[in-house]
């Protein structure tokens, strides 16, 4: 099934009953399609060509007409002004009539043809249209002025088309712009929140987002507990083996504790090979589960660095949130029990206040 072309008029709302309206507005009635076919078939028919070269003999010292030449050559804008001249009016009320209008201008703005060089464009046309038929015709004012009224309000219509068009280019550029920005923008914001290196949280976001869970938790009476993590023995990774080998080894370790906790828990970059793992609605017995799991994989398994196996532990300590805790003090108690974890032989989880160790 093909897809449905979406026009012009679609996108601008111009819908049969906004075309009635709009040529309502304009003073546009049935009889000015007989005056237009007249106009068409006594003033223009086998005269376009050479009404156009005089227009364009006008605008040639306009310095926006360059534009013409270099966007779009003189000779295709010649061509197409005869097309529309040649279609002056004819079925004016009609969806074709209007799309084919809001194409022109379309197609001009997207050729940079500045809005005042169609502006002017109308307004020649309008002048040599009006010239040639009081030249050429020794009416009476009562035979003439239905003609010229029928000139300016066609042409009143094609500029306002005119407009439309060249503006649904501008309002489409603009969103795609807008839209880049965003993306540039979202792109910024994702950099600064993640951690390069890792692909986990930044120190900043990670303190940020610990900042709302404590206070959410608070708000709520909710649990929380953090958990600090720090590689054992991390500095020798990068004496025996190079800061690149010790980089991989801080990717890995990144994906192992994220492979090991919750899809919804978070885990940030505290510095260094040091990790901090936010365990939201979780008391301390769930969270000693997963800090274990967490320790068991990253020692369960060597890593793997370019061409070597190096076998690494890590050392957790957790801290559950207490009524007068605050962000500070909750990482300073984590920290703690990490540091006594440690102490007692690396490789472990360790509780912060009671600080019992488990391997």
């Amino acid at each position: 099934m093909n897809a449905e072309i979406v026009t012009n008029c679609v996108v601008l709302g111009f819908d049969c009953k906004r075309i009635q309206k709009t040529i309502s507005l304009l003073g546009l009635e049935a009889e000015h399609g007989q005056h237009a076919e007249r106009l068409r078939s006594e003033f223009i028919e086998g005269k376009a060509e050479a009404l156009v070269s005089s227009c364009l003999d006008a605008l040639a010292p306009y310095e926006d007409f360059l534009l013409i030449k270099e966007n779009i050559g003189v000779e295709s804008f010649k061509e197409r002004w005869i097309d529309y001249l040649c279609g002056f009016g004819q079925n004016f009320d009609t969806p074709k009539y209007f799309e084919d209008r809001l194409g022109i201008a379309v197609a001009w703005a997207h050729k940079r043809v500045p809005l005042g060089v169609l502006h002017l464009q109308h307004c020649l046309i309008q002048q040599a249209l009006v010239d040639s038929l009081l030249i050429q015709c020794k009416l009476n004012p009562k035979t003439v002025w239905p003609l010229v009224d029928c000139i300016f309000k066609i042409t009143s219509l094609s500029m306002y088309l005119t407009v439309e068009g060249y503006h649904l280019v501008e309002v489409d550029e603009l969103q795609k712009t807008l839209d880049r920005l965003n993306k540039e923008a979202s792109q910024l914001h994702q950099k600064v929140a993640t951690d390069q290196l890792t692909g986990v949280l930044s120190y900043s976001t990670l303190m940020d987002t610990l900042e709302r869970q404590v206070n959410k938790a608070k708000q709520n009476g909710s649990s929380l507990c953090v958990v600090m993590a720090d590689l054992d023995f991390f500095k020798k990774v990068n004496d025996t083996y190079g800061h690149l080998v010790g980089d991989i080894v801080l990717k890995l370790t990144a994906r192992r504790i994220q492979a090991a906790i919750r899809s919804f828990d978070m885990i940030g970059r505290f510095g260094g090979e040091e990790f901090v793992i936010i365990l939201e609605n979780t008391d301390l017995a769930l969270a000693k589960i997963i800090a274990e799991r967490i320790r068991l994989g990253i020692a369960g398994t060597p890593f793997h660095a370019k061409k070597f196996e190096i076998d690494i532990t890590i050392s957790l300590g957790m801290a559950m949130l207490k009524k007068d805790d605050h962000l500070e003090t909750l990482l300073e108690r984590a920290d703690a029990a990490m540091y006594k974890a440690k102490k007692n032989g690396r490789n472990r989880v360790a509780v912060a206040d009671n600080l019992e160790a488990t391997s």
